[in-house]
């Protein structure tokens, strides 16, 4: 951030609201707020927004790829994880309980050299459509991709098979990493 005249960008106020800036931005941003009402309503606008999210997240109404440290930073907030762990290429009987808050599912991928991933998804329940994901988020180092699903769409879902294609996005075209089996009993 340039000097406390300045209204700081976007990113900054986001860096500085999840505690991502250095000291120097933290303590301009800070010195901003004291005397910019507009730049404060923005850092409520952040607030409101994330609390939104950590809400939707909550209810289970929201699906998502992430990253394994952030879900065990809702592990460690107290919500009931159901996970299930896959190994390239491989299945798993599944479902979901009352009591659980969250559906994570973290497919193991190799991921050596891969620069981007999109994910395609078939139910049994409409054979022949494709859902696809492109060039979704992953950490190459942790050797996974993690998925939190959307956990009320779920509890509503009959009995399934669900197969998952992870596709490496390459400069000739798309190479298969692996494919996941669900198989989903309410």
């Amino acid at each position: 951030m340039p000097n406390a005249s300045e209204h700081p960008a976007i990113a900054t106020l986001l860096d500085y609201w999840l505690h991502d800036s250095d000291a120097a931005t933290t303590d301009a941003v800070d010195e901003h707020l004291m005397v910019c009402d507009k730049c404060g309503r923005r850092l409520d606008e952040i607030a409101a927004l994330s609390d939104a999210v950590r809400d939707a997240f909550r209810a289970g109404v929201v699906a998502a790829v992430t990253s394994g440290p952030f879900v065990q930073h809702l592990a460690a907030e107290g919500l009931k994880l159901r996970v299930y762990r896959l190994e390239t290429n491989g299945s798993v009987n599944c479902s979901v309980a009352p009591e659980d808050d969250l559906l994570v599912t973290r497919l193991q991928v190799p991921t050596a050299g891969v620069t981007r991933i999109d994910m395609l998804a078939e139910s049994s329940t409409e054979p022949g459509v494709q859902h696809r994901a492109e060039d979704i988020p992953f950490d190459p180092d942790s050797g996974e991709v993690v998925v939190i699903e959307n956990i009320a769409r779920v509890r509503a879902q009959p009995a399934q098979t669900l197969q998952v294609t992870l596709l490496a996005m390459e400069q000739s075209g798309p190479r298969q990493l692996g494919r996941y089996t669900f198989h989903h009993r309410p």
